[in-house]
């Protein structure tokens, strides 16, 4: 299992060195991006299962719906980029996003880093819902 991480980390550093070698908005960058959405959407496809797994009724109800914190964290990053979208003044004074990342990718490791975050994010996601691991932990026993 080591290895395959390994290999995991040294292709996904080499692919983000390539892909941050792009310009923005070209057919390269564009293709090195939709590639690794591409293989990420196909993962997603492989490993997570056709349906849910429900708990058992003995088991803890968790906090509500499982998606809830992902729209909380949506709700406030549109929030956040209208305000400062719509406010007077400059990008340094109201950042958006957008004006953040621009200013991240003026230098080439730190858009590497970004590159590479973005798709061990990817990953994590891919692997939390895959069906080779258990959801919810393990039952625990009586007594």
């Amino acid at each position: 299992m080591r290895t395959c991480s390994a290999v995991l980390l040294a292709g996904g550093v080499g692919y983000s060195l390539i892909a941050a070698s792009t310009r923005p908005f070209t057919l390269p960058a564009d293709a090195l991006t939709g590639a690794a959405i591409a293989f990420m959407a196909v993962a997603v496809c492989v490993r997570w299962p056709l349906r849910t797994r429900y708990l058992r009724s003995g088991a803890p109800a968790g906090s509500g719906h499982p998606y809830l914190p992902w729209l909380g964290l949506v709700l406030v990053f549109v929030v956040w980029e209208l305000f400062n979208y719509l406010v007077h003044g400059t990008r340094a004074d109201h950042p958006t996003f957008s004006s953040i990342t621009d200013a991240i990718d003026r230098f080439y490791l730190l858009k590497t880093l970004m590159f590479l975050g973005w798709l061990a994010a990817a990953l994590v996601i891919v692997r939390r819902g895959s069906r080779s691991r258990p959801r919810f932990g393990k039952a625990s026993s009586p007594g």
